[in-house]
């Protein structure tokens, strides 16, 4: 065979993986016969841990089916436009920090001026996404929302605005799903360098030992908890949540700082980190203190989260531009999200050039690469310190989303598989009727070998982005298409093989 197709679950585990060409080999050698349908996909089972369960699969459905959302790194450090980690990076004082929210500082002042959300929301629609997660507070500390915690520095102390609501409003009138990131750590509180206030960690700010600092890291967890429940209780309907960096002393991992943070059902009366009476929050019934995802659950009990504050989260993370790699992520679902601006995920100025943004085909690429996965994809864009999302970012949106216009299809509401995916070279996504062959740029031919489907029989082959007919043929149990035209979509070119009956079906038979 000229291609190689992933088959999966139902061989021994030294071949569960093997292509299916090997797998084929294999079978002639000991005379077994050669699968005539895809494997059984695993059963998905939601993990319960600190006393909180993952979401269903219902409930988890909308972000499958939606594949495509933008993320959006905008605050106090895009005035200076040197990336999100300027404060951190150059140990950059509170105090010195907050003159990016006053006009002397020129022009390197955070105005939003020209902050119009339903520009962005428009945008996301045009660019086939179908949410949008904005940094509620990124890990400089400063609130894109008016949090009612008397430590809280904010933009409506700034800018006399609430920049989440205002961008909530216009992504929900927009018929986007809602999304909020949100950060627990703050470099505004030298407490979380040092949580015990016996041994500070290395820092660039200078801070030294202080046994007051662990009355400084209580007083960041305390306003973590205040402006949670404000983003829980003050914006209506949120969707999805994406929680980053639940670390202490910029080391260790999110779950080794859950002792402190406190993220699942309820606080532990014991912990030496307490949250006052007064902004505490209370389960009904049994008036117990509840924990962060406690919160979540009783106020947005729909909200799709991720694992980085210390708890499983009902969804990874795979962050970055390296390639996407590996068998359908179909027991433990997973997003990867990354920056179309190369480098930093805030605004950078030095970054404002066409070859500092990845282009629409290469987008292709990460897109398809998750879809025939079943990941999904949140791609960050970097507006400027007015609000405005700069031109070459939008060019490239704009250019995947008129290709999604014709491929569409072969991504919203599809799952991956039935087959798994070879690395660089080609996958699949599956509904209704038909499946879909995602043929990547390190795939070399114009044809392509479609595995058996058991009783589902072929009714028709066609190119997705031409709606050109494809020829197809009979071979060992499956079908062998030709003709394929690669030069109309080379990043991924879409074939659609539609069944007599759902692909569902193919396990039921």
């Amino acid at each position: 065979m000229k291609t190689l197709h992933m088959i999966r679950h139902s061989l021994p585990r030294l071949l569960r993986l093997v292509p299916v060409g090997a797998v084929f080999l294999a079978c002639i050698a000991s005379a077994a016969p050669v699968p005539d349908k895809p494997p059984l996909p695993p059963v998905r089972v939601p993990k319960t841990e600190q006393g909180v369960t993952q979401l269903s699969d219902e409930q988890m459905k909308w972000l499958l089916d939606a594949k495509f959302g933008m993320f959006i790194h905008w605050g106090l450090y895009s005035g200076p436009g040197k990336g999100e980690w300027l404060m951190e990076n150059q140990g950059i004082s509170p105090e010195k920090y907050r003159k990016y929210a006053l006009p002397e500082s020129g022009n390197d002042y955070f105005d939003a001026k020209d902050f119009h959300p339903e520009e962005w929301a428009a945008l996301a629609r045009e660019a086939g996404m179908k949410w949008m997660c904005l940094t509620a507070r990124h890990h400089d500390g400063f609130c894109l929302f008016d949090s009612p915690h008397p430590n809280a520095f904010t933009s409506q102390q700034t800018l006399g605005r609430d920049l989440v609501a205002e961008y909530v409003k216009a992504v929900r009138d927009a018929g986007l799903k809602v999304g909020l990131y949100y950060s627990p750590l703050s470099w505004r509180y030298r407490g979380y360098y040092d949580v015990t206030g016996q041994e500070m960690l290395p820092n660039k700010f200078g801070y030294t030992q202080n046994p007051s600092d662990k009355e400084s890291a209580r007083l960041m967890k305390e306003e973590n908890y205040v402006n949670v429940k404000k983003l829980l209780t003050g914006y209506g309907k949120i969707d999805h949540l994406f929680w980053d960096g639940g670390w202490l002393g910029q080391k260790g991992t999110d779950a080794a700082g859950a002792f402190f943070h406190e993220p699942g059902q309820y606080l532990d009366p014991r912990n030496e980190w307490p949250v006052p009476a007064k902004y505490q929050d209370l389960e009904p019934g049994t008036n117990k203190p509840l924990g962060i995802m406690g919160m979540v659950r009783k106020y947005q009990p729909d909200a799709i989260t991720n694992l980085r504050y210390g708890w499983v989260g009902d969804i990874t993370e795979e962050e970055g531009g390296r390639e996407t790699k590996g068998p359908i992520r179909d027991s433990v679902y997973q997003d990867k999200c990354m920056t179309l601006q190369r480098g930093a995920w805030g605004y950078d100025k030095r970054a404002q050039s066409e070859g500092k943004t990845v282009s629409a085909d290469e987008l292709v690429g990460y897109l398809a690469n998750c879809a025939v996965r079943n990941m999904t994809f949140l791609l960050n864009v970097s507006p400027d310190r007015h609000g405005v999302i700069p031109e070459f970012q939008q060019q490239q949106l704009r250019q995947v989303g008129a290709w999604l216009k014709k491929t569409g299809d072969a991504f919203y509401g599809t799952r991956g598989g039935p087959w798994q995916p070879a690395d660089g070279q080609y996958g699949y996504t599956y509904k209704d009727s038909t499946v879909f062959a995602h043929l990547l740029k390190g795939y070399a031919g114009d044809s392509f070998l479609i595995p058996p489907m058991g009783r589902l029989k072929v009714v028709s082959v066609h190119d997705v982005y031409t709606g050109k007919p494809l020829a197809f043929t009979p071979r060992d149990g499956g079908i062998t298409v030709t003709g394929i035209d690669r030069e109309s979509s080379p990043a991924d070119t879409v074939i659609a093989v539609v069944y007599d009956q759902p692909v569902s079906n193919v396990w039921k038979n």
